[in-house]
C-alpha cells in the first residue's frame, strides 16, 4: 500500500514536475521549512525525477526533515496515474512555481481536483488564471525568492476567502481548456492548412 492512501486528512502540500531548477522543488522545500513550525500538521509531497545537476533533492530533504524533527517532506520520482489522482485530490494547495514554462498542465489538473494552485506570476499563467488582482490562483513574483515563496504558501493555507474565490473561478477557467476545445482549434488549423 502506498503512503498516500494511508493518509486520512487534507493537511499537505503538493509539487509535481520533474525537478529542474527553473521549476523550483529547492526554494519550494525551503519555503516550506520556514512556514512549518507553523503548520505542524503539514507535509510537502514532491513527485518527479530530480534533474538538477549536481542533484540535491534528496539531500536536502533529509537535511529538512531532520532540521524539522521528523518525516515532513516526502519525496517519489513517479506514481502513476491512478495514485496521481489520488495525490491530487489530497492536496490542500498545489505548487508550480516555474520561470519557464510553455504551458503547465499540473496547476489545471489540481484546480480540476479542487485544489488552489501557486504558480508563477508569468505571462503563460495571467493568460490562463487571469491577473494577480483577479485571483485565479495564488502568485509568486519571484520564485527564487524562499521568503516570498513561504509567504503564498502560506496565504494558500490560511486565506480562505482567497481559497474560495479561486475554486469559484475554476469551471470559468478550466472551460477554456476542455480537450475538445483544443481538438476543435486542431482541426480547423489542419483545415485551413489543407485548404491554402
Amino acid at each position: 500500500m502506498m503512503w498516500h492512501y494511508q493518509l486520512k486528512t487534507k493537511n499537505y502540500l503538493l509539487y509535481l514536475g520533474q525537478a529542474f531548477p527553473r521549476r523550483h522543488l529547492r526554494e519550494t522545500i525551503l519555503a516550506f521549512e520556514k512556514i512549518a513550525k507553523e503548520f505542524p500538521e503539514y507535509k510537502l509531497i514532491a513527485i518527479g525525477k530530480d534533474n538538477y545537476r549536481p542533484l540535491v533533492i534528496k539531500q536536502l530533504i533529509k537535511e529538512v526533515n531532520q532540521r524539522l524533527g521528523g518525516e515532513r517532506v516526502i519525496h517519489h520520482d513517479y506514481v502513476d496515474e491512478k495514485e496521481l489522482a489520488s495525490y491530487y485530490a489530497g492536496a490542500k494547495l498545489f505548487i508550480y512555481v516555474s520561470n519557464s514554462e510553455a504551458f503547465g498542465l499540473p496547476p489545471l489538473e489540481a484546480l480540476a481536483h479542487g485544489v488552489p494552485p501557486v504558480v508563477s506570476n508569468q505571462p503563460v499563467n495571467r493568460e490562463i488564471y487571469g491577473s494577480p488582482e483577479e485571483e485565479g490562483a495564488f502568485f509568486v513574483n519571484d520564485p527564487d525568492n524562499v521568503y516570498e515563496l513561504a509567504a503564498v504558501i502560506k496565504l494558500g493555507l490560511v486565506d480562505q476567502a482567497a481559497r474560495e474565490n479561486i475554486l469559484a473561478q475554476r469551471e470559468k477557467i478550466l472551460e477554456r481548456y476542455t480537450w475538445e476545445k483544443h481538438t476543435d482549434r486542431l482541426l480547423k488549423l489542419i483545415d485551413i492548412e489543407k485548404n491554402a
